[in-house]
């Protein structure tokens, strides 16, 4: 999935770690994070305009990220966005 971070996001994500992870792990590891807990989102975050990063989802994800995107009824990034956004 390819998914492009908007600057406040990609900021919020770098200072969750002191090293320098890459970016697509970060966002791999607060997503997994949002769908542990359940952690639902208040706002839709849209896709900002940078390249994107290439954010590779496991089969159990992707089915668990189906039914927010089913729920929700919105895009898979916009999902994906939204529910990183909660959490970090």
């Amino acid at each position: 999935m390819e998914l492009r971070l908007p600057d406040e996001l990609r900021k919020r994500l770098v200072k969750t770690s002191q090293q320098h992870l890459p970016l697509a792990y970060l966002a791999r590891q607060a997503l997994r994070r949002a769908l542990d807990t359940g952690e639902g989102w208040q706002t839709e975050v849209a896709p900002g305009g940078d390249r994107p990063i290439l954010l590779q989802l496991s089969t159990e994800e992707l089915a668990r990220l189906e039914m927010w995107i089913a729920s929700k009824d919105v895009p898979p990034e916009t999902a994906v966005l939204s529910l990183i956004s909660a959490v970090v």
